[in-house]
């Protein structure tokens, strides 16, 4: 049991900080730095430096930034909807209660016609 709350810990906290713009940067200048001591020779070379090293080191991060700012929006959306869902409910309550103190004022009326005729 233990175990497995270090793991979410670990996962939460790695989570967030390779998805993060400062590992982004710092992923960004460990990738392109090689670049000033040796570049790629032909076309295929850099084609595979492309593909292995700048998408996958650098875009991962900018992918795991965005869907966690996108989950956040998610979040606060929910957050907003729950929020109006319980204002709504606390309205039709309200409203059910004045309609059945005009249902009970109604019938009072009613019975004071009849009592009157």
């Amino acid at each position: 049991m233990k175990f497995n709350k270090l793991n979410d810990w670990l996962a939460d906290n790695m989570s967030l900080a390779l998805s993060s713009m400062t590992a982004f940067w710092l992923i960004t200048v460990l990738v392109l730095c090689p670049l000033l001591w040796s570049q790629p020779t032909s076309i295929v070379a850099w084609i595979s430096y492309c593909s292995s090293v700048i998408f996958q080191g650098i875009a991962l991060p900018v992918l795991g930034y965005t869907a966690r700012k996108s989950g956040d929006k998610s979040d606060n959306i929910m957050k907003e909807i729950l929020a109006m869902s319980i204002k709504i409910e606390q309205l039709v309550e309200k409203s059910e209660k004045k309609v059945e103190e005009i249902e009970y004022e109604m019938e009072g009326l009613i019975d004071e016609q009849i009592e009157e005729s």
